[in-house]
């Protein structure tokens, strides 16, 4: 065997080695990558001993719009929103809107602000930005936009980017304990113990809206 040749083996030995280590490394970090994902739970969603609700690590009545983004590890979009009386939100809303988190899930939060001070902060708004569907969308005076991110969350509406069945509603939260297929807006499904109304419909995308579920009624002892 001449040097020429003996070289030229040892040059496709390592190669090959080169290659194999390439592809066994691939193969570690898709398996890695993919382990992970769908071993790594979400964060739970219940309602804590006060009757708070929990939902993506957020606690209803109690996290502010500056710690939800970092909960969510994304930017919001505040504004003051004006719905029309036929809307199902109907009325004047402070909510922060989240275009996608991580799993591209659009996140809208509504603002715990009563309707006195959302009259005065629209006083300072600017013109507002009327949408086709007839919903005003008014942006903040600076010093509004900043108190708005000290503001504490009273509602949260999931938006998944995928379709979503009934039978992945009951599989994740439970049998609803309430089917109403009358809503113009899709299905609604009802699940009191955790304060969500979720919609599917086959037009649109579902939503998913949470709120504190409403606390149990405590009966006065008898006056003797």
């Amino acid at each position: 065997m001449t040097r020429e040749t003996k070289t030229a083996g040892n040059d496709r030995m390592g190669v090959w080695m080169l290659l194999a280590v390439v592809v066994i490394t691939a193969i570690l970090f898709f398996w890695t990558s993919n382990h992970y994902q769908h071993d790594k739970p979400g964060p739970a969603t219940y309602v804590d001993q006060n009757g708070r609700l929990h939902v993506l690590g957020i606690t209803l009545g109690e996290t502010t719009l500056r710690q939800a983004e970092t909960i969510l590890q994304s930017r919001s979009d505040v504004a003051l929103y004006i719905y029309p009386a036929e809307h199902p939100k109907a009325g004047m809303k402070m909510e922060a809107f989240f275009p996608a988190i991580a799993d591209h899930t659009k996140v809208v939060l509504l603002l715990d602000m009563d309707q006195a001070t959302l009259r005065d902060i629209e006083t300072r708004a600017t013109v507002p930005h009327l949408y086709p569907n007839e919903v005003a969308r008014m942006n903040l005076a600076p010093a509004d936009s900043s108190d708005a991110y000290n503001r504490v969350i009273r509602e949260l509406t999931l938006i998944p980017n995928l379709n979503l069945s009934a039978a992945a509603l009951q599989a994740r939260f439970g049998k609803p304990d309430r089917i109403d297929p009358s809503d113009p807006q899709g299905t609604q499904y009802i699940f009191n113990a955790i304060g969500l109304n979720a919609v599917i419909s086959s037009e649109g995308m579902p939503t998913l809206h949470f709120q504190n579920p409403p606390q149990p009624t405590t009966l006065s002892a008898p006056q003797s």
